[in-house]
């Protein structure tokens, strides 16, 4: 089920823009060129979704993405596709 919803969630992510790593696990890594990643967290975060980001030199652009559900993968795409209109 993860694997499934981890390609779907892949696909949606780099419609919007975003670089994708790859990930054999149950979550990935992402960044978008044009977008701060802590902008992008705290974004999420008042929509109730939490994303981990980190400080760390080398990552600090990117967002550790769990994989959830495929209903909470699209609400988290949905409020991505917001953040990144406005």
């Amino acid at each position: 089920m993860v694997v499934a919803t981890r390609s779907t969630l892949v696909a949606q992510m780099q419609e919007l823009g975003f670089e994708v790593l790859p990930s054999a696990a149950n979550f990935i890594f992402a960044r978008h060129p044009n977008r701060d990643a802590a902008g992008l967290a705290a974004a999420l975060r008042e929509r109730a979704i939490i994303v981990r980001h980190f400080k760390q030199a080398r990552i600090d652009q990117f967002l550790r993405i769990t994989i959830g559900t495929d209903e909470q993968c699209a609400v988290l795409v949905k409020a991505l596709r917001e953040i990144l209109a406005g």
